[in-house]
């Protein structure tokens, strides 16, 4: 971000590299100011731009979109019922197959055709008679049990066609009609909304941030800033990351004609007249906790009080404005070290130069003092010898503005400048807050990457924060101990974004926490068959022979007469059977074991590979504990099905 321009909705961010959406024409300059556009590309994605301005500064709060996947539909009442396919008797063949196996060919059937023979020759003729003959060999080939069999197979095979093709146009209809139900419901999902906007259901009056990238963050404070501009509500952010995570949320908000203004720092606290701000005491306080959160936990308290001592000592007896110029020589008086050129940076009038020399057996000079005494005057100098920055509104009270926007920057090539300009700015914030000097519930402060500014800092902030009536949203980069310690505070909510580090996925994962589950520990398929085959032969046989003789002699009147008579009978029978019988059986098991498992509702991969803009929203409801997944991309706003209430409110 460069220096501020001025423009008709406000001074606005000016943009350095890149442009997001929204961000076509140049910044300071509403929709339809400066020269004429002609109609082409820019002129549409100026209109695009606008368009996209309007949506995200409309509606609710919102920290992004949930989708949600439509239901699926409803079985049919038949999806269980499937038309069955029944197969046509064959008891008839079955009983044909069985009189051929008798071999039951009528008897005398050839003597009857040659006795009709007979007769139609003798009656006829010839010709007569081979007609007979055929008509009776027709008859009786059409009427033995070979041919009662291959016309009862034909009429299985026929009504097996008939039940075939019955079966498939029931089951067509039977598909047609799930189809349909299934088309119908379909048809009504594609009218449902699929996006809801997601919003904080408990009304927390701190959010955290973990992980994330520049870009996501951007998305991030464009989502959730452009409605509670266009509420009217006052938007602060704080931006420690050196990559422009407000320039988004500016440009939409330049299209909206939204007041904006830009505060460089460390440039913009050079002219700033501490004294409007702090009182001496609180000066030196704020100072002093800023240089105690770069040194290491643990170190020793009393550097504290001696920062505090001697700053307020300076301030007390500082006669002009106190800036960080003058702090800085009223600290070398004390050392003194002070030269005493009239036209220097920071110079003091001679009567202040003497009453901070009277001071100087106050404070003391014992070695421990002194180093700290230098110490101090190091840190003051570095900020007094930063490159200055014209800002309109340096006051930190004058950030505050209903409807508007201010972004805060901190900048510098020296990097010891930067880190304390971080801390001091953050303790700036900080002491508007103690002095309560926002209206509750109009205003939000955002603080990007205040990963290093320690946990005692950030709780200091989050509970002033609450007193004062003030929303809070800390955007942190990493997940590490001291954000472990910070994430979950009471009367908050958590939102997690990318994180690329598996140990930090993994205490995310952890916090999220665990649930049960019941996984698939065990799949079983058993496939049997079984195949008998059996074969029967049996066979008999009978033969009877009887012979009879008999001899009659008799006399009678007129002479004797004699008779005899023999017979002899043979009987002889067969009988044989041949059966031979197949069956198969096939049997298919399939089983599945179920186990109830406690794992990580979310694993820790799932928010290594979430999207740039996606989000895990985790908060304590009135419904309890819940977790969502989000995103909040602008760009969503152009999506169709987009609701425009959360889901929560219509269930």
């Amino acid at each position: 971000m460069s220096a501020v321009e001025s423009g008709s909705g406000g001074e606005v961010l000016s943009q350095k590299q890149g442009q997001g959406p929204g961000q076509g024409q140049e910044q300071g300059q509403g929709p339809g100011q400066g020269q004429e556009q002609e109609q082409g590309p820019e002129q549409g994605q100026a209109d695009a731009g606008a368009e996209l301005a309007l949506r995200v500064f409309t509606g609710k709060e919102r920290w992004g979109w949930e989708f949600v996947q439509p239901p699926e539909p409803p079985a049919h009442r038949d999806a269980k019922n499937p038309p069955v396919y029944k197969e046509p008797s064959g008891d008839e063949v079955r009983a044909a197959e069985e009189r051929v196996l008798i071999g039951g060919k009528s008897k005398g059937s050839g003597c009857i055709t040659i006795l009709l023979g007979g007769v139609a020759l003798a009656a006829g003729g010839v010709a007569a008679a081979v007609l007979v003959v055929v008509l009776v060999v027709t008859l009786l080939i059409l009427t033995s049990p070979s041919a009662r069999l291959r016309a009862a197979r034909r009429r299985l095979e026929s009504d097996r066609d008939r039940a075939r093709r019955d079966y498939e146009e029931r089951r067509q209809a039977w598909q047609n009609r799930i189809a349909a139900h299934r088309a119908d419901h379909l048809r009504q999902n594609e009218k449902l909304d699929t996006w809801f906007p997601l919003s904080l259901a408990s009304g927390p009056s701190r959010i955290d941030v973990f992980g994330g990238t520049g870009n996501g963050w951007a998305s991030l404070l464009a989502t959730v800033g452009g409605p509670l501009l266009g509420a009217g509500q006052s938007f602060v952010v704080l931006d420690l990351t050196q990559q422009a995570v407000a320039l988004e949320l500016a440009g939409l908000a330049a299209r909206r004609d939204v007041a904006i203004t830009h505060v460089p720092m460390p440039g913009a606290l050079l002219d700033v007249d501490l004294s409007e701000e702090f009182t001496p005491e609180e000066l030196a306080e704020a100072l002093a906790e800023a240089l105690g959160t770069m040194r290491p936990p643990g170190a020793d308290v009393d550097l504290h009080t001696i920062d505090v001592d001697v700053v307020q000592t300076v301030a007390d007896l500082l006669e002009g404005p106190v800036t960080f110029a003058r702090l800085a020589s009223g600290l070398r008086v004390l050392l003194r070290v002070y030269d005493t050129d009239p036209e220097a940076a920071g110079a003091l009038s001679p009567s202040e130069v003497e009453s901070i020399t009277r001071a100087i057996d106050l404070v003391g000079q014992g070695e421990r003092v002194q180093n700290e005494l230098r110490y101090v005057r190091a840190q003051t100098e570095l900020l007094a010898k930063a490159a200055p920055a014209a800002v309109a509104d340096a006051r930190t009270a004058d950030w505050w503005r209903p409807g508007g926007l201010t972004v805060v920057t901190t900048e510098d090539p020296v990097r010891r400048r930067k880190d304390l300009t971080d801390r001091f700015v953050f303790f700036r914030l900080l002491h508007v807050l103690r002095k309560r000097a926002v209206a509750p519930g109009t205003g939000t402060l955002v603080v990007a990457g205040a990963d290093h500014l320690g946990r005692e800092a950030l709780e200091s902030m989050a509970r002033e924060a609450r007193s004062a009536g003030v929303r809070l949203v800390f955007l942190l980069e990493h997940l590490r101990e001291a954000a472990v310690e910070v994430a979950g505070g009471s009367d908050s909510a958590t939102v997690f974004m990318r994180m690329g580090n598996g140990e930090e996925a993994k205490a995310a994962a952890q916090f999220i926490g665990q649930d049960h589950k019941f996984l698939v520990n065990q799949l079983t398929r058993q496939v049997g068959e079984t195949l008998t085959e059996g074969r029967g032969s049996s066979y008999s046989f009978q033969r009877g022979f009887s012979d009879s003789d008999s001899f009659n002699r008799g006399g009678g009147p007129g002479g004797a007469n004699w008779g005899s008579s023999s017979s002899v009978s043979t009987s002889l029978s067969r009988s044989w059977q041949d059966s031979t019988n197949t069956s198969t059986a096939r049997s298919t098991t399939t089983g599945e074991n179920l186990t109830r498992v406690y794992e990580f509702a979310v694993e820790p991969t799932q928010l290594q590979a979430l999207p740039v803009t996606g989000l895990v929203l985790v908060e304590a409801g009135p419904g309890g504990r819940r977790v969502v997944f989000g995103d909040c991309s602008p760009g969503i706003n152009f999506l169709p099905r987009l609701s425009t209430r959360p889901r929560a409110s219509l269930t």
